[in-house]
This record gives structure tokens, sequence and C-alpha cells, in this order.
């Protein structure tokens, strides 16, 4: 049976997809993946073609066998480290390359997986960076809605309280809760000033 490559159109029979173990093996997986995946990866392979030859099918194999063990458990090594990357990353990584070949960006032929992990790691890197972002904000916003008074009445007590002179002490927040603590604290102040007032 003859079948041709739906990237290049070259023509071949099936024999020769299968010839051995590792293409099947290889191939096999690849399949697996989810689907829009897939041309993705035969363009990205091609970026890999020398120019004026073909990529011969063993290397084709080679390349794509060092990317699906990655592929398959949504992460690369880069630089001694663990970084996450989930299809859709790796969709637009490959894309990145891509549109930088058609720019004519990109130094061609690719001789490795290096310029492809390079770009995962950094979309990687970018969204560690804004998560923790995001968490030191919130952190912050929770610290100042704590400490800032939560009423009008508590703003007026806390005034009357450094207008009088009184220093405030700290309350345990169980004290009066609804409040800051710096708040209670000049409350309890206040109240203990009046205690002693004959």
């Amino acid at each position: 049976m003859i079948v041709s490559c739906p990237a290049c159109a070259t023509q071949f029979g099936l024999d020769v997809l299968f010839q051995s173990q590792a293409d099947h093996d290889a191939y096999t997986r690849l399949v697996a993946l989810a689907s829009p995946l897939h041309a993705r990866l035969v363009q990205y392979l091609q970026l890999h073609k020398p120019a004026k030859q073909q990529l011969t099918a063993a290397k084709s194999t080679r390349l794509l066998a060092q990317l699906l063990p990655d592929l398959e458990r949504g992460a690369i090594t880069w630089k001694g480290r663990d970084w996450p990357a989930p299809l859709r990353a790796w969709q637009v990584a490959i894309d990145q390359l891509l549109s930088k070949r058609n720019a004519a960006t990109l130094e061609l032929p690719l001789t490795g997986h290096g310029y492809l992990y390079a770009v995962l790691a950094g979309m990687a890197d970018k969204q560690e960076a804004a998560a923790e972002l995001e968490r030191e904000q919130a952190a912050r916003a929770r610290a100042h809605s704590s400490a800032a008074p939560t009423s009008v009445a508590d703003v007026l007590t806390v005034q009357q309280a450094l207008g009088s002179g009184i220093q405030p002490m700290v309350i345990a927040p169980t004290q009066a809760p609804g409040t800051s603590p710096t708040v209670r604290a000049m409350r309890a102040a206040m109240e203990r000033k009046k205690g002693e007032q004959p």
C-alpha cells in the first residue's frame, strides 16, 4: 500500500514507515498525544532539515524519540531544573519557532532541541514569576486590609486616641473581632484612661 506524507507529499509504502520497531514505537506514541500537536511537530522536525536535502526517516525518528518522553510527562529539564510543559505550551513554543522561521530570523537548520527547550523554560519561568507576584500582591492586600480601620467610628476612635496622647498597646485579635489590632489597642488604652480618672 502506498501512502503520502501530509507535510511533504512524498509517497512511500507502509513497510517503510514501520521498517523498525523503534520507528513504529515512536509514531505510535506520537499518535497517542493530543492531535493539535501532530501537525506542529511535523513542521518543527522540518526545521532540522539541511538545506537542499530531505530529512531522513531515521533522523526524524531520532528527533521525535528525544521529545516524546518530555511530551508525555508534560515537563522538560533545562539548565538543571525541571519546568512544567503541558501540551498547550509546546504548541505555543513551536508556533514561536515557526513564526521566526517565516520571518527569516531563525538560523536553520536546527541542530537539536535546545532552542525549543529554552523557549519552553522561558515561558514557564514567566508564568511562575506572574503567579509569585500575584501571591505577593494578595498577601499585601490581606495585610493592608487587616491593619486598616474598618469603619468611620474606628477612624474617629484612632484620631481621638492619638490626639489625647494615649500610647496604644497590643491586644490579641480575639478580644475584639472585626476591627484592626491597632484600633483595638487604642480603644483599650482609652478605657484604661477613663478608669483612672476620679
